[in-house]
Parts: structure tokens; C-alpha cells; sequence
């Protein structure tokens, strides 16, 4: 199709489009749109809110089967504020900010929990006496040699300092007489409970649990709050005039439009203190659908208030875990939903009016939205020189040259978008502007290289499944990648279990010595965090050893006219090899160069080391440890 053919054919598609919609929107029927609406938004409502719990109880019960088998959890009854333990549940406290704690409970009594306190109410955090700026919670339970239970609670602030401490002697908590550990102790199996308060902040939980799987009997459990989560469901209520309820199989509510008041008022019952029941609301639109219902489930359709207005509801039951299921109730007006048809309705008058009246502009208007396809083609192609992300699909059109352009530049995308995979991206955007030649040879540069290694790596891969281990040194490759990137450093190439990066090339990098530094401390510590990912997840870790150098080094390309390689080549490579293989003779993790410690000790703290003939070289090199930045 041409262009002045799209036009004629867009603008007679707009005439027959506009006499359609004036005739649809008088034919509707307004009862039938407003049902259908509504019923539409209360099944999108119920889908959120169910799905949400669901979805996050799911998650929880993941991560607590994980838990149940992790070396640091199972395998000592010892609680203590400094174990591994404790990382590991400030690690899925991040992870998943919907947890509100995370404990383990032994057969001998002790107990240890991780509270996250940043998101109590003052309330909340008056009962745990909880310091201003406390952002964690660490409660642990040591047995006495008499059966006594004290407790100490440590607070500590989001950079995980002391902030705070109490020891409560009699404070009387035992985890062993607790619903979640008995119950999963006899069964043996993880359980989601019931909605129930919690005594410690009393605010309404569900806990998911499940038996230790190591040297030493316990539960460990999970603490998902349910307050947020009713006001959640409340911003998804059908309409501004929307109730929403859930419910558990023995009424406790879960979620209602009232639910912190209902639950100050169930903190203050007589007998004890409990969650709000469903059977309590005995008056208003909700109580008369819940009579009606007789046990339904599922039940819809319509009822009326006490003054006359007209309410659609919906009654659905959905599960809460293997032994639970809970109820949703949701109410909509029809108000609200009729009022928006109308609105609807004579907006749409008005609108096909002004569009009528302005035929003749809008042919015009809508030429000019003809180049937005163009605009857009132009956008895609500046992405080529950016290397930045293609889009997903490629520009469009029903003019046929636009598309046939639109795929073309997408396949180029994508062809450069994929070759900058395989090379590091600084070459690709210098050989997309010229500004590097593609012969062979290369140029004295000075640069700092690195090289890095996994220890023992060959023992590892012996005993690894060739999947598994591909999929394991991809996530390693990739947080070394994203450290490193982060500095400015390019990516030679990676060897086996290694990987080879310099710095000062092919871009100018004043400060390239520091830059290194800082990225393998980076590096060092995001292979720890991976590190304890990888033991959570039953897997080897990677203990990864670092060697810097810096000096000349023969920088271009190597290979031959049919295929060549962007590398660094000169006794600072071998050197930096050497350093790193070093590490394995001192004990140590990053070893560096004297050159590399006279250019950056002034930002960086370094512990010497004796001078060493490295293997290959024939001059002693004095080689010192980078231990961390200055403080």
C-alpha cells in the first residue's frame, strides 16, 4: 500500500468506525454493561487477592523447605547471635519483603528468630521495646542447665550494627509448645497454619513451617503478615463503594475493609486474644449474602440494601495451603459501575460530535500521525550506534515500505546486538564509528590486567553434573562480569573456570590501576553472597583467587584476516597470570604487583609479602595482598 492510498483508506475506516460506535453505544443495553463490568472487575479482584496470598505462601514455602536443609540451620541446635544462621535469614528477609520473620525452634529449647522490625507500627515496636532505629530483630533462646528459657533480644540498624540489647530472663517463651512446631514435628512435613495473632507483636500471621533436615531435630518457620495484606486487597476492592472479605475455614478474617480496628478490638476479648471472626458481622449487606449462601461455594449474583441500592456479589473458595482453604467475599454497588456507563455514554456523543465537526483537520492530523512509524525507525536506528537493547518486535506498518525498512534495521539490531555478546561492547562502538581499525597488529599500551581462578576447580567439575555446573559457572561468569563492568574494565576472554580483563584499553583510563582494585573487591564479595546462594541451593561454592599487574603491554589484534581477537599480549599478562596462581603458595586470595601497590596504596590497604622468582620469569617480584579500600 502507498501512502496516499493508507490515508484514503484511513480515513473512510474512520467514518464507518465512528457510525458503528454512535450506533453501539445507543443499542447497549445498561444493565447488561453494568453486570458485566462489574463482574468482570469482581473476578479480576478476586484473581489479585487470592492469587497474591497464594503466590506468596507459595514462595514462602520454597524458601522454607530450603531453609529445612541448609547446613547452616539444621545441623546444630546452638543459637547464638553471630551463627551462620543468622545471615542466612537477613539474606531472605531481602529477598522477600513480604516475610515478617524467619525462626527455628530445637527439640532442646532453643530458639532463634529474625525479625524484621522496619515495618512495625509504633505499636508493634513498643512491644518488642524495639530502638529508634532498629531495622532487625534478633531474638535467641539459650536452655539453662535448670530447663529455664532466657531470651536475649539484639536490635541492629540496616548496616547491621548493634543498636540495641535486652535480656529478658523470664520472658517464657517455648517453641516446643507452640501450634507450628508440634503440629509439624508429628507430621513431619511442611504446614501452612491458620491465621492466628501473634504474641510477640500482636499483629494476625500465617506461619509456614517445616521439620529440619539435618543433625539435629527442630522446625524452622516463616511469619507472613496479614495487616498489609488487607490493605492490599482493599485497594483492589470493585468500585469506590467495594467491599472485600476473606476469610478462613473456621471464620477468622483475613481481610476486611475495617480489619486493624477489628483487630484492636480482638486483642481486648475477655478470654484471650484472637483474630476477628467472620461470624461477628451479623448486620449489613455482607452478613445478609453470607446467610444466603448456605455453605455455596461458588455463589453470585445480586442483593439489596437497606436503603434500596442494588449490590452484585461474589462468593469463592480457594485453597491455603494442603489442609486450609479460605473464602472470598466480594461486594460491588451498581452504582458505581452504571454511573461509569452513563459517563461513558455521553462522552462518547460528545466526542463523535467535536470528531464530526472536525473532519477536515483530522485528515491532517492524522497524515502527521503517519510519520510517527518514521520518528520510531529513526529511534531504532540510533540504538544501532548506542548498542543499545533492541525492542522486542520491530517497527510496524501497513505501508509496505516502512515495514520492509522497519524489519530490516530489527535484523541489523540484532545481528549487532548479539555480535556485542561475544565482544566486548567498547570494540563494537568503535568499530561502528570508524575509530578502530579492523587489521591486525596493536600498539604499546600500558594497562592493568587481571586474571582471575577457581580453587579446585577440577575436583569440582569431576564430581558435577555437566549441566548443573554449566548453569553454575554461568551465574559465577555473570557476577564477575557485572563487577567488572561496573569499573570500565573489558573482558579478553574467558578460559575454562578463569577470566582475563585489563583496564586502560581501548579507552583511556587515568585512574586504571584503582579501577581494578576496587572491582575485584567488588567481585570478592559478590562471589561470597553467591557463595552462600550456592550452598543454600545444595551446590559447590567457587573460592575465587584474584593476581594485578600493571604495565606495558601490546594491545590490538591478534589472529588472522578471516578471524582475529581484540587482546593483550606481553610479559604484564604472563605476570598477572603468575600472581594469581601465586595465591594458592601465600594462602591468599588477591595478590598484586609491587607496581600495582606503589600506584594505589594511598587508597587501598596492602599486606606485604616476601619477593618471589614467579614460574617462567627470571626477576624476583615482591608481591603484596590487597586487603580492602582505606578507611
Amino acid at each position: 500500500m502507498t501512502f496516499r492510498t493508507s490515508i484514503t483508506l484511513a480515513v473512510m475506516a474512520f467514518i464507518i468506525a465512528l457510525a458503528v460506535l454512535l450506533i453501539a453505544i445507543q443499542v447497549r443495553a445498561l444493565h447488561w454493561a453494568t453486570k458485566e463490568a462489574a463482574s468482570a472487575y469482581m473476578d479480576a479482584t478476586s484473581t489479585n487477592a487470592s492469587g497474591r496470598l497464594q503466590s506468596e505462601i507459595t514462595a514462602i514455602g520454597s524458601l522454607v523447605r530450603v531453609l529445612a536443609t541448609s547446613s547452616s540451620v539444621a545441623e546444630s541446635n546452638e543459637s547464638t547471635e553471630t551463627g551462620p544462621a543468622i545471615a542466612l535469614f537477613k539474606a531472605a528477609l531481602q529477598e522477600q519483603p513480604q516475610i515478617d520473620s524467619i525462626c527455628v525452634g530445637f527439640e532442646n529449647g532453643a530458639w532463634l528468630q529474625v525479625r524484621r522490625t522496619s515495618d512495625l507500627n509504633e505499636e508493634q515496636r513498643e512491644r518488642l521495646r524495639a530502638t529508634p532505629h532498629a531495622d532487625i530483630a534478633i531474638n535467641s533462646i539459650r536452655p539453662g542447665p535448670g530447663g529455664e528459657l532466657p531470651m536475649r533480644r539484639t536490635f541492629e540498624d540496616r548496616q547491621g550494627n548493634d543498636v540495641g540489647r535486652l535480656d529478658l530472663w523470664k520472658y517464657g517463651y517455648d517453641a516446643r509448645k507452640r501450634p507450628w512446631y508440634h503440629d509439624t514435628m508429628k507430621a513431619d512435613q511442611s504446614l501452612v497454619s491458620q491465621p492466628y495473632l501473634s504474641s510477640h507483636i500482636g499483629a494476625p500471621v500465617i506461619t509456614v513451617s517445616a521439620p529440619l533436615r539435618g543433625k539435629v531435630p527442630g522446625v524452622v518457620a516463616v511469619d507472613l503478615k496479614l495487616d498489609t495484606f488487607s490493605d492490599f486487597v482493599q485497594t483492589q476492592r470493585p468500585g469506590k463503594h467495594g467491599i472485600v472479605l476473606i476469610f478462613d475455614s473456621t471464620g477468622s478474617l483475613i481481610a476486611h475493609p475495617g480489619f486493624s480496628q477489628l483487630v484492636t478490638s480482638a486483642m481486648t476479648h475477655p478470654s484471650q486474644p484472637r483474630l476477628p471472626n467472620i461470624k461477628e458481622i451479623n448486620s449489613g449487606v455482607a452478613a445478609a449474602v453470607l446467610r444466603r449462601a448456605h455453605g455455596r461455594e461458588p455463589y453470585d449474583g445480586t442483593i439489596r440494601d437497606d436503603r434500596g441500592n442494588g449490590y452484585l456479589f461474589k462468593l469463592a473458595k480457594f485453597p491455603l495451603g494442603e489442609r486450609y482453604s479460605a473464602s472470598i467475599l466480594l461486594l460491588g454497588a451498581q452504582g458505581d459501575f452504571a454511573q461509569d456507563v452513563r459517563r461513558l455514554q455521553f462522552t462518547g456523543l460528545i466526542l463523535a460530535t467535536i470528531v464530526g465537526a472536525a473532519f477536515i483537520p483530522a485528515v491532517w492530523i492524522f497524515g502527521s500521525r503517519m510519520s510517527f512509524s518514521l520518528k520510531a525507525l529513526t529511534a531504532e536506528a540510533v540504538k544501532l550506534q548506542n548498542l543499545a537493547e533492541p525492542a522486542p518486535k520491530p517497527v510496524v506498518s501497513r505501508i509496505r515500505e516502512i515495514h520492509e525498512l522497519g524489519s530490516a534495521i530489527s535484523l541489523a539490531q540484532r545481528a549487532i546486538w548479539s555480535f556485542a555478546h561475544f565482544v566486548p561492547k567498547k570494540l563494537v562502538q568503535r568499530l561502528i564509528d570508524s575509530s578502530m581499525a579492523t587489521e591486525l597488529g596493536g600498539v604499546r599500551e600500558e594497562i592493568t590486567v587481571l586474571f582471575t581462578d577457581v580453587r579446585d576447580f577440577t575436583a569440582i567439575a569431576e564430581s558435577a553434573d555437566p549441566d548443573t555446573l554449566m548453569l553454575q559457572m554461568s551465574r559465577y561468569f555473570s557476577v564477575l562480569t557485572e563487577s567488572f563492568l561496573a569499573e570500565g574494565g573489558t573482558i579478553d576472554k574467558f578460559i575454562g573456570d578463569a577470566v582475563m580483563v585489563f583496564w586502560n584499553a581501548p579507552n583511556q583510563q587515568p585512574d586504571h590501576v584503582e579501577r581494578a582494585c576496587r572491582s575485584v573487591l567488588a567481585a570478592r564479595v559478590a562471589c561470597e553472597k553467591l557463595n552462600c546462594q550456592f550452598e543454600a541451593e545444595g551446590l559447590k561454592p567457587f573460592f575465587t583467587r584474584f593476581g594485578i599487574h600493571v604495565g606495558d603491554a601490546v594491545v590490538g589484534n591478534l589472529g588472522s584476516m578471516e578471524r582475529m581477537n581484540y587482546t593483550a599480549l606481553g610479559n604484564t599478562v604472563n605476570l598477572a597470570a603468575r600472581l594469581e596462581g601465586l595465591n594458592k603458595q601465600f594462602g591468599t586470595v588477591i595478590l598484586v604487583s609491587e607496581v600495582v601497590y606503589l600506584r594505589a596504596k594511598h587508597r587501598f590497604q596492602f599486606k606485604a609479602f616476601e619477593s618471589v622468582i614467579a614460574k617462567g620469569m627470571t626477576k624476583a617480584t615482591r608481591v603484596f595482598e590487597l586487603v580492602g579500600a582505606s578507611t
